[in-house]
C-alpha cells in the first residue's frame, strides 16, 4: 500500500497516473485545478492511494477556514482547520480497477485511508461534484450522496444523421434558420478573449447569476493558457464583424464539454447558441470524441438552460450527484452553531453565500 499527496509541483507524476486511466478527462488534470487555485478557490491537491498496479486518484481543492472571518473565534481555538471541494464543474475520485470482485474491497481500503488522512490533516468537511459521464459516485463509499439534477450529453459515436434526428423539431428548425443568416463561426486564439469576457459578464447579469460566477479576466486567461490544446474558444461573428456569441469548449481524451459562454441579447433571435453546439458536434465527431457533455441547468430540470440543452438529445439525461461528508463532527457542530443565522439545506453551512460577503468561496 502506498499513499502520496500531489500538488502543482508534481504535475508530471499527477499526469502519469491519469495516463494509466482508460478515461482521462480535463476536470481531473492539475491544470484544471490550477485555474481554480489561481482564482483563490483553494490549494490544488490530488490524493493517491495505491496497491501494486491498482490505484485511486482524487483531485480536490484544499481550503483554509481561517480565511473566513466569521469563523475566527473557532479557528483561533483549534488553529488551522480546512475543508475540501472539487473545483467548479465535475470531479471526484477515479480508479483504474475494473474487476467487480476486487473493486469494492479495494475502495473500502481507499476510503479508510482517506478518512484517516482527513482527520489527521484537520479537514472538517468534504464536498464533491461527481462526474455525470463517469457516474463515479459509486466510489464514494460513505458520507451522503444526493442526486440533485440531470445533465445532458450527446453520443458522438452515432452517425451524425442519428444525432440530428435526436434533436427536437424546434431545435432543428432554429439551426436551419440560423444557417440562413450571414454568420461566421470562428476559432480564436487564447489572446482574443475580450469579447468572451464582455459577453459572458453581460449574460451573467441578464440571468441573475450569483457573484461567484462573475469570473475575472485572469480566470479566462488562465483557462485558455493552462489548458492549451485542451480548449477551444469559438465565436459567432455577424457580416459587419460584430462578435455576438463567445464560448469555451474543453476536452480530455474522450469527452468534450460545453463550458462557459456569453451571448449578445439583441442577437438571441438568430439562435447562435444552437448553431454553435451543432457545429461543435460535427467538429468533435470528426476528431474522434465519444461524447459531448452540455451540462445541466442553473438549478434543476425545469429551468430554461436545461430545456435548451435537452433540445439536443431528448434521451440524453444523465444523473448528477453531489457528495457530502463530515470528517470531524464535533468541530463542524461548533462551527455551525456559532453562526449568527442558521441555514438549512446548505453544505457546509459555514460557507453559505450570505456569510461570505466579498470572498470568492463557494461550496
Amino acid at each position: 500500500m502506498g499513499i502520496k499527496l500531489f500538488g502543482l509541483a508534481d504535475k508530471r507524476y499527477w499526469h502519469e497516473y491519469l495516463n494509466r486511466l482508460d478515461q482521462k478527462d480535463v476536470y481531473f488534470t492539475p491544470e484544471y485545478c490550477e485555474i481554480h487555485e489561481k482564482n483563490g478557490d483553494g490549494v490544488a491537491q490530488a490524493y493517491l492511494y495505491e496497491e501494486g498496479e491498482d490505484f485511486v486518484l482524487y483531485p480536490y481543492l484544499l481550503r483554509d477556514l481561517t480565511r473566513l472571518s466569521h469563523l475566527s473565534h473557532v479557528t483561533q481555538k483549534y488553529g488551522k482547520l480546512y475543508d475540501i471541494t472539487t473545483p467548479y464543474g465535475y470531479g471526484g475520485p477515479v480508479t483504474n480497477v475494473k474487476d467487480e470482485e476486487r473493486v469494492h474491497a479495494f475502495l473500502r481500503r481507499f476510503t479508510k485511508s482517506f478518512r484517516e488522512y482527513c482527520k489527521g490533516a484537520q479537514i472538517v468537511t468534504e464536498f464533491i461534484r461527481f462526474h455525470p459521464l463517469y457516474q463515479n459516485q459509486y466510489l464514494f463509499a460513505d458520507g451522503e450522496k444526493n442526486h440533485i439534477r440531470d445533465t445532458i450529453y450527446i453520443d458522438l459515436t452515432k452517425e451524425y444523421e442519428e444525432i440530428w434526428a435526436n434533436y427536437d423539431t424546434k431545435n432543428r428548425n432554429r439551426i436551419r434558420k440560423s444557417k440562413s443568416y450571414d454568420l461566421q463561426i470562428e476559432h480564436r486564439n487564447r489572446h482574443e478573449r475580450q469579447d468572451l469576457l464582455r459577453l459572458y459578464n453581460s449574460t451573467m447579469e441578464r440571468t441573475g447569476a450569483k457573484e461567484y460566477y462573475f469570473f475575472s479576466d485572469s480566470y479566462f486567461q488562465n483557462t485558455l493558457e493552462l489548458l492549451g490544446e485542451n480548449v477551444e474558444l469559438i465565436e459567432v461573428v455577424t457580416e459587419d464583424g460584430k462578435v455576438v456569441m463567445s464560448v469555451i469548449f474543453m476536452f480530455g481524451n474522450e469527452y468534450i464539454h460545453y463550458h462557459l459562454l456569453g451571448s449578445d441579447q439583441e442577437y438571441l433571435r438568430l439562435a447562435t447558441n444552437n448553431l454553435v453546439v451543432d457545429y461543435m458536434v460535427q467538429w468533435a465527431k470528426k476528431r474522434g470524441y465519444k461524447a459531448m457533455h452540455l451540462g445541466g441547468g442553473y438549478a434543476g430540470n425545469d429551468d430554461s438552460l436545461y430545456r435548451f440543452k435537452k433540445h439536443f438529445n431528448k434521451n440524453g439525461a444523465l444523473p448528477f450527484y453531489i457528495g457530502k461528508h463530515v470528517h470531524n463532527e464535533a468541530i463542524y457542530k461548533e462551527l455551525s452553531e456559532a453562526l449568527p443565522v442558521q441555514f438549512k439545506g446548505y453544505f457546509p453551512v459555514y460557507r453559505h453565500t450570505n456569510l461570505s460577503v466579498g470572498q470568492t468561496v463557494r461550496s
